[in-house]
């Protein structure tokens, strides 16, 4: 992750500054594919080399690296974390209020999203389930990610459900992955079948 960050920003600034890669080169006394070498993230400029980019683009070194995207991230897992083991002593309400807050720092943030309409349900389902449906349809209409996505389609069915919407529950669970085509469908037939026979088990389960 920092060496992509890096590759990324020097591009970007570079790019800002209106300058060539050969250009930069030059500036730096290192070759135009060494230049090229970075942004695409073959290989990292010398330590030595780092505060001149930085004093070249007026950044600092930090900013050249990322390390406040890279803090950032770390605060996003510590909060996910907490919310969970808050979720796990059936804490409900402290794990959606400590994920509301953290989304008014982080918006886009849509596995947080996810895991506040679960733990607003878990808390008080009679009140807050149309929040936390609008909370899924949100992750819905903006997540490419399969995984949250699958999961959060999943999570939706039974909220439907639970907001008297049985025929939209019916529906959405009609376009949710096989069970076929899951993880651990594949790995057993990994084990218990010949790759022929497992193609022909997930393409043609009633052979």
């Amino acid at each position: 992750m920092p060496d992509i960050m890096l590759a990324q920003n020097i591009r970007r600034l570079r790019l800002q500054k209106d300058m060539t890669q050969e250009e930069l080169a030059e500036r730096l006394g290192v070759t135009s594919q060494a230049v090229s070498r970075w942004e695409r993230g073959g290989c990292c400029p010398d330590i030595a080399l780092l505060p001149g980019l930085a004093n070249l683009f007026a950044v600092t070194v930090d900013d050249l690296l990322g390390m406040e995207e890279l803090r950032s991230r770390a605060r996003v897992n510590d909060i996910y974390a907490q919310a969970d083991a808050l979720v796990r002593q059936k804490r409900y309400r402290e794990a959606a209020l400590l994920q509301e807050q953290a989304l008014k720092v982080w918006p886009d943030e849509y596995g947080l999203m996810a895991g506040m309409a679960q733990a607003l349900v878990l808390a008080d389902s009679a009140k807050q389930v149309h929040r936390a449906i609008a909370l899924c349809e949100c992750v819905l209409a903006n997540q490419t990610s399969v995984k949250l996505r699958g999961t959060t389609m999943a999570s939706l069915c039974f909220l439907y459900r639970l907001a008297g919407e049985a025929e939209k529950a019916r529906a959405l669970a009609s376009g949710l992955p096989h069970a076929r085509e899951s993880r651990e469908e594949v790995c057993k037939a990994f084990e218990t079948m010949t790759d022929r026979e497992a193609l022909l088990h997930l393409t043609h389960p009633s052979s």
